[in-house]
């Protein structure tokens, strides 16, 4: 029986696995010129990387700006483009050039606009650590601009309802420049009704939208319209307590509206030299446009984005990717209530089941004490185990940046034998079922109460705990009442599947936003998870 068992959770978390795969998949590249198209996207970049051209790099820098003009005034008319001219005087005391930003405008019957925003500037003047002066900007930001005359290229002679606006930048990665200078434009920012930004950080990969503007509840609804969305609101909350800037950020410091694009994988590319045409992904760059252009869509011919305060909202949503193509989207609001009615539920089952004496109270707080030491465990391996793989790649290291290639292989055998590591101790130690059922508990009440923290302190990472709870206490439930094996199978298989159908593209993702150095947040994560997964597994054998 227990080998029939063992099968049918092994089916169910290959399963799982599989189709997590493809929640981050990208599209096929279109050379359609009906619609948004890699390959001519692919053209513009091919032009704008012939060299280097950060703001010191005179000649190249200007023949990226003079192209980029042509190809405006082609696509959306010469009357409808300008040049917006700063001196260094202008811009500050911490700026050494000029700033030219360009600005197109596809006008609709209102003036309110959606304004798109990328940068044309391709590197600082000195690399940070692990990096070289000298990127050609293919990718940071020549996948914006791309996306930028793509879509200039499809609406420039549509007749709209609501106006367009698309800012080529100037200085960004110097000093955020042109966004400073633009944000200053008040004519111009009184029409703006919502932002798009759309950055690089790698050169593959999904494009993730990973920033929002505070109280984002209109905004998540609208960014409901992309095509192929990926986003999870615990990027947007952790991103607005890091140091992290773009241009989005000037955007955000006058109080507009509006969402961040960027891909990130393939961070060792950026800001080098390899940042070059021979390194640019198609199907990342058609990404953009499958999220994007629906969402200009949406702006442009509905009336009612006409009203420059559409997207004010009053509180912030929480949101993920469930499935491949599945976007979950709530309030906090929400969030904060589901969270009381588990934890009403979760107390109501203690109860029970200590009143039966299945388990002890003193089981439980045995547990909860083990997974704690658990998680110090698991936070000390990763920490030192990042640090030693960024000493053995003469690298610095950073919590959140490590600039070294291969550490892929290395993090997933640490996070594999870190799942190993808890099997390993639920076997050995906790001998009978209710040892398991109580660690459970422990792992469903430490989840519980950091969904209920983050929910009032940091609602959008709220869901990366209350998922694995929800899952996991419905496991619990189902096996306490129901004495059908089907069911209990069915209770115990989907705690299995949607934990791993969360957590594998999710620690993908944070592993490509904080790279290698991050490794003990994702091991703090991974043993969240599986102190009620792993547990579940056992107890499913059981049956």
């Amino acid at each position: 029986m227990k080998k029939k068992n063992l099968i049918i959770a092994s089916a169910v978390g290959l399963a799982s696995l599989l189709l997590s795969l493809f929640i981050l998949y990208t599209p096929v590249p279109s050379n359609d010129a009906g619609g948004f198209s890699a390959v001519k996207a692919a053209s513009y970049i091919s032009e704008l990387s012939r060299d280097p051209h950060a703001l010191s790099d005179a000649e190249a820098h200007e023949a990226v700006h003079d192209y980029l003009k042509s190809q405006l005034e082609t696509f959306v008319g010469a009357g409808n483009v300008q040049e917006m001219n700063y001196t260094a005087a202008e811009v500050g005391p911490d700026c050494d050039y000029p700033i030219s930003n360009l600005l197109a405008t596809i006008p609709g019957t209102s003036d309110t606009g959606v304004l798109l925003v990328a940068h044309y500037d391709s590197r600082g003047y000195i690399g940070r650590a692990g990096e070289l002066g000298r990127s050609y900007g293919a990718a940071d930001d020549g996948y914006g601009i791309a996306t930028l005359l793509e879509i200039a290229r499809l609406y420039g002679s549509r007749t709209l309802s609501n106006s367009i606006y698309i800012l080529m930048t100037d200085g960004e990665e110097v000093g955020l420049y042109g966004a400073r200078m633009a944000a200053r434009e008040t004519a111009l920012m009184a029409k703006i009704g919502f932002v798009i930004n759309v950055e690089a950080r790698g050169v593959q990969g999904a494009a993730y939208m990973f920033e929002t503007s505070t109280k984002n509840q209109k905004v998540i609804d609208f960014y409901k319209n992309a095509q192929m969305p990926v986003s999870y609101s615990l990027a947007t909350a952790v991103y607005t307590v890091m140091p992290n800037m773009t241009d989005f950020t000037e955007f955000l410091a006058i109080g507009k509206q509006g969402i961040n694009f960027a891909v990130l994988d393939g961070l060792y590319y950026y800001h080098t030299p390899m940042d070059n045409y021979t390194n640019i992904n198609l199907s990342s760059i058609q990404h953009y446009g499958e999220q994007i252009v629906p969402l200009i869509e949406e702006f442009a011919t509905h009336t009612q984005y006409a009203d420059i305060n559409y997207f004010v909202g009053t509180q912030n949503q929480v949101f993920f990717n469930l499935l491949p193509g599945v976007f979950v989207a709530y309030t906090e609001t929400l969030a904060i209530t589901m969270n009381i009615i588990l934890i009403v539920l979760f107390i109501g089952l203690i109860v029970f089941i200590v009143l039966k004496k299945q388990v002890r109270p003193l089981q439980i707080l045995l547990q909860f004490g083990i997974l704690l030491g658990a998680i110090v465990v698991a936070v000390l391996v990763g920490l030192y185990a990042s640090k030693l793989i960024a000493f053995l790649g003469r690298v610095p290291w950073s919590v959140t940046y490590v600039r070294m290639q291969g550490t892929e292989l290395p993090t997933l055998l640490i996070m594999l034998a870190a799942v190993v590591g808890f099997g390993f101790l639920v076997k050995k130690f906790l001998k009978t079922r209710e040892d398991k059922i109580a660690m459970m508990l422990a792992g469903i009440g430490l989840n519980l109460i950091l969904a209920t923290a983050t929910g009032f302190i940091l609602s959008g990472a709220s869901f990366l705990f209350f998922i694995p709870a929800l899952v996991g206490l419905v496991s619990l439930l189902l096996d306490e009442f129901v004495k059908n094996k089907i069911v209990k199978h069915v209770a115990f298989s989907q705690n299995i599947f949607w934990n791993i159908l969360i957590i594998v593209p999710l620690l993908f993702s944070l592993f490509l936003a904080l790279t290698v150095g991050g490794l003990l947040a994702l091991l703090l994560i991974l043993t969240l998870f599986i102190s009620i997964m792993v547990p579940s597994v056992f107890l499913q054998l059981e049956i």
